[in-house]
């Protein structure tokens, strides 16, 4: 069997986001309390320079999330220094060990500390600050590229997608040396704390706190407008995994919307057709509280409330433009838009 480059060790409880052990996994305090005016930061259109080294790993998956960020308009990250030390510490303790998870045991080589949460509170970050964390392993030329590939690995899926997105506004990367199986690990803690709710999770991001982008705005990915976009999913798959039925599902396709106080976003219609308006067989995930409230699609207990995929259950054509229509309601209003994109020539998805 194929070992998976990404896996996610956590469900997401009432409000949270998710991630993977090489992306992320998140949940909330079900006790936490929830401000009815929070402290909200609008998106970050600029952070100081990284001082990652140049031609690093670590650089280059900080470039990566940044650029995405950037072009979605959800807001930079600015680096962390006491995050940079948890998450570099944890891909060591992976390295060392040869697994990828984000759980450290205290008697194996390397131990840091149990979990996001602490190793982040022993490298000194503030007692508030949640602390959620993704992981992924690859294989490649220089550092740079490996970083990419790391990055690209979170990319192309739906739940680790999901985590580079969300409203946490500072980040730590760790990049190991190559291990024995000839990977590198990399491991991003993402960092909120300016209004965050209380009772950090240990391993999570939340929905209160952070920065967010304006209520009536609706980000996509792929982006409308967007080119060469890769047909396929990740192809060393996702875990959880969110077609287990499915050995080679295509690109997800995103709709995510504000969610500072855990608003729901419901679906009515969500679908893709080709040029020539045929309708590509898809199955849209949807949060459990939007599908409790009426939306179309199946309850995904790692999907957050503001969020709904669509997942083809194959690889898109290549090279071909597609539409995609979005209709449904966010916080009971309406809302309804459609976009277009334009896969990749020739790019070869393997089945997991």
């Amino acid at each position: 069997m194929k070992k998976k480059a990404i896996r996610m060790a956590m469900p997401v409880a009432t409000l949270l986001w998710c991630g993977a052990a090489a992306a992320g996994g998140s949940e909330i305090s079900t006790g936490a309390q929830t401000p009815l005016t929070p402290v909200i930061l609008p998106p970050q259109m600029s952070v100081p320079e990284p001082t990652y080294a140049r031609g690093s790993g670590q650089l280059a998956i900080f470039k990566a999330v940044n650029a995405l960020r950037e072009q979605l308009g959800v807001g930079l990250l600015a680096q962390d220094t006491m995050l940079d030390t948890a998450a570099q510490a944890h891909a060591v303790y992976l390295s060392s060990n040869s697994v990828s998870q984000h759980e450290e045991a205290a008697d194996k080589p390397g131990f840091y500390d149990v979990n996001p949460l602490f190793r982040a509170r022993r490298a000194g970050a503030p007692a508030a600050q949640w602390v959620g964390e993704a992981v992924a392993a690859a294989k490649g030329g220089s550092d740079s590229d490996i970083g990419q590939r790391c990055f690209d690995q979170w990319y192309h899926t739906v739940y680790h997608l999901l985590g580079l997105v969300g409203n946490q506004e500072s980040v730590g990367v760790g990049y190991s040396e190559r291990g024995a199986l000839g990977l590198n690990l990399c491991v991003v803690d993402f960092g909120t704390l300016t209004g965050a709710q209380e009772n950090p999770a240990a391993n999570g991001v939340p929905y209160v706190g952070g920065q967010h982008f304006d209520a009536g705005t609706f980000v996509t990915v792929p982006r409308g407008g967007e080119i060469n976009v890769q047909p396929g999913f990740n192809a060393e798959g996702e875990s959880p995994d969110p077609a287990p039925d499915l050995k080679a599902p295509g690109r997800p396709l995103m709709v995510y919307a504000n969610g500072a106080l855990a608003e729901i976003l419901s679906v009515g219609t969500f679908k893709v057709v080709g040029p020539n308006g045929a309708e590509v067989p898809a199955r849209t995930l949807v949060s459990p509280a939007a599908k409790a409230a009426g939306s179309d699609g199946a309850g995904d207990p790692y999907i957050r409330n503001n969020a709904a995929f669509l997942l083809p259950l194959a690889p898109l054509a290549d090279g071909v433009t597609y539409t995609a229509t979005f209709a449904g309601t966010r916080a009971g209003k309406s809302v309804s838009f459609s976009w277009s994109f334009t896969t990749s020539e020739g790019v070869t998805i393997a089945q997991r």
